[in-house]
C-alpha cells in the first residue's frame, strides 16, 4: 500500500471515529471530511498555551489535510503582532490569538471577520451552543456577531483551607475574639478580619506561623484582576453610560483600601512575585484563603504540573471551594468572581482560507477534541465548554466534582474584562497607578484613581466620545445578556 493511500485511510478512520462520537454526543457533523491541504499560520501564545493547538495537529492533518504553522506571541503583547498585521495590509496570520479585552480593538478595526455564516455553513451552532453562556455572550459575540471562541476559559474563585476553617482551636479563638461563629466569608469586611486572623500563628500544626491571604498575582500587567471585581461588587464600573470613568469614586477606592490592607496578611514578598510564584507559596505555606484561577484546582493535584512543583494529592485534599465575598450597600449584596485572561482564537479577515480555518475551530470546540489540552499537567487551557464541568471529562488529571460545580457557578457570576476600543491604553493607565498605590507609601487610593480617570477621560476624546458611548453601550448590552447586574 502506498504512503498516500496508508494516509487516507488513517484518515477516513480517525475522522469516522470522531464523527461516530460527535453524534453520539449530539453534537452535528458533515457527512464526510473535507481535504483542505493547506498550511495555516496560527498565531499561539507560547508555553503552556501551545497545547491547545500541539494536540491536534496530527488530527487536522491527517483528517482535513491541514498543516498548522505555530507562530508564537507574547500573552499581553499579542494584540500588538494582530494590529501590525493589519497595519502592514494583513495576510500574515489565518487565526490569531489574544485576551478577549482586545475583540473591541480588533473588530473595529476590521481585523476579525464575523464567523456566523461560517458556522451555519459548516453546521457548527450545536458546538457553539456548547460554549458556556458567560463566554458565549461576554468574550465570543461583539456588536451581535460572533467573533471568536473560547480557547482558556479563565475565572477565580476562592479556595481555602478546610484544616483552618475546621480546626477546633481556631474557632474558639476566633468566637473569643469576635463574639461570632467562624465561618466562610460573606463581605469583604469579614474576609479582611479572617484573614488578619489566620496570620502569624500555627494554626495548620506546621510548626511555622500561617497566613490568611494569597492572590493570583499582584504584578503590574495585572493588578486590575483582583481589584475590578472587588469595585463592582462595591457598585462601581469601568465608565458610567456616557463613558466617564465610573471607579474614582467610593466603590473604587473602598475596593482599593481593602485590597491594600489584604498585603499585610500574605507571606513576605508576595507583591514582587509571578503567577507561578505566588501558586508555589500557596502549596508551600500555610495560606488560609486564596483567590487564584481554575489552574489550581485542575492541576493541583498533579505532582508536577506546568505552573507549580509542590500540589499533589496530600495538599488538595485540605482545600475547599467557594465564590469570592462581596460588598452590601444600601442592602444589596452584590459578588463578583474575577473573569480575566481567559483567552479566545479568532480569524483573521485576511486568510484566504476561511474553511480550513472553521476546520480547526471545530475541532478545538469538539469535546473529546477540546479535553486532550484541558487534561494536560503542562497545559493552561481551562475549562469552557459546558461538557467540561464534570469528572468523566478527565482521564488523566483528577479535579474534584466538588471543585468542578464551584467552577460551574463561579463561572456565571464573574466580572470580566472590558473588550472595546483602546482597552490597552485604558487598562495600561490604570495598572500604573493602581499598582503604585498598592505597593507605595504615602498617596491615596483617592489621588491614584483620579489620575487615572483623568488619562481614561484624555484616552477617550482621542478615540471620540461618542464613538466610545457607543461602544460601552455594546459591552454593556453582552452583561445583560449574560445575566450580570453591574453598576448601580
Amino acid at each position: 500500500m502506498t504512503q498516500g493511500k496508508e494516509m487516507n485511510r488513517r484518515a477516513f478512520l480517525r475522522y469516522s471515529a470522531a464523527t461516530g462520537a460527535l453524534a453520539a454526543a449530539g453534537f452535528a457533523a458533515p457527512a464526510r471530511a473535507e481535504m483542505y491541504n493547506v498550511t495555516l499560520n496560527i498565531m499561539s501564545h507560547p508555553g503552556q498555551i501551545l497545547p491547545i493547538y500541539t494536540h491536534h495537529t496530527d488530527f487536522l492533518k491527517e483528517t482535513y489535510g491541514i498543516t498548522l504553522n505555530l507562530l508564537e506571541s507574547p500573552d499581553p503583547t499579542s494584540y500588538q503582532d494582530s494590529l501590525k498585521d493589519l497595519n502592514a495590509g494583513g495576510g500574515k496570520y489565518d487565526m490569531v490569538m489574544h485576551f478577549p479585552r482586545y475583540n473591541g480593538d480588533l473588530t473595529s478595526a476590521g481585523y476579525l471577520k464575523p464567523l456566523d455564516e461560517l458556522i451555519e455553513k459548516h453546521d457548527a451552532g450545536a458546538l457553539f451552543d456548547n460554549i458556556s453562556d458567560a463566554y458565549r455572550k461576554l468574550y465570543c459575540e461583539w456588536g451581535g456577531d460572533t467573533i471568536a471562541i473560547p480557547v482558556d476559559g479563565d475565572v477565580a474563585m476562592m479556595y481555602y483551607r478546610k484544616d483552618a476553617f475546621d480546626n477546633p482551636e481556631a474557632q474558639a479563638r476566633y468566637r473569643e475574639q469576635f463574639g461570632t461563629d467562624l465561618k466562610l466569608p460573606r463581605t469583604w469586611d469579614d474576609f479582611k478580619q479572617i484573614a488578619a486572623f489566620f496570620t502569624g500563628w500555627d494554626w495548620a500544626g506546621s510548626g511555622r506561623n500561617g497566613y490568611g491571604f494569597q492572590t493570583s498575582t499582584w504584578d503590574r500587567a495585572f493588578i486590575e484582576q483582583q481589584w475590578a471585581p472587588m469595585m463592582a461588587s462595591a457598585g462601581g464600573n469601568w465608565f458610567d453610560d456616557e463613558c466617564n470613568p465610573a471607579f474614582n469614586n467610593a466603590a473604587g477606592v473602598r475596593a482599593a483600601n481593602d485590597l491594600k490592607a489584604l498585603i499585610a496578611t500574605a507571606p513576605p514578598g508576595s507583591a514582587s512575585l509571578s503567577w507561578g510564584q505566588t501558586m508555589e507559596t500557596i502549596f508551600a505555606e500555610d495560606v488560609a484563603m486564596s483567590l487564584w484561577y481554575m489552574d489550581l484546582g485542575r492541576l493541583g493535584w498533579a505532582e508536577n504540573s506546568w505552573f507549580a512543583s509542590s500540589g499533589g494529592p496530600e495538599t488538595m485534599a485540605k482545600f475547599g471551594y467557594a465564590q469570592w465575598p462581596g460588598y452590601e450597600i444600601d442592602g444589596i449584596y452584590r459578588n463578583f468572581n474575577s473573569m480575566f485572561y481567559g483567552r479566545v482564537a479568532a480569524v483573521t479577515n485576511f486568510t484566504e482560507n476561511e474553511d480550513a480555518c472553521m476546520a480547526v475551530i471545530k475541532t478545538l470546540l469538539t469535546p473529546e477534541r477540546r479535553v486532550l489540552s484541558m487534561d494536560d499537567a503542562q497545559s493552561g487551557s481551562d475549562m469552557f465548554l459546558k461538557t467540561d464541568y464534570t469528572t468523566d471529562a478527565f482521564k488523566v488529571l483528577t479535579p474534584s466534582q466538588e471543585f468542578l460545580d464551584a467552577a460551574k457557578a463561579v463561572i456565571s457570576n464573574g466580572f470580566p474584562e472590558m473588550n472595546m476600543p483602546g482597552t490597552g491604553e485604558y487598562m495600561d493607565a490604570l495598572q500604573g497607578e493602581l499598582h503604585g498605590f498598592l505597593t507605595g507609601d504615602g498617596d491615596s487610593a483617592e489621588a491614584a484613581l483620579d489620575r487615572a480617570a483623568d488619562r481614561w477621560q484624555s484616552i477617550t476624546d482621542r478615540y471620540g466620545r461618542e464613538n466610545q458611548i457607543a461602544a460601552w453601550a455594546k459591552v454593556r448590552a453582552s452583561y445583560k445578556a449574560a445575566g450580570l447586574n453591574i453598576g448601580g
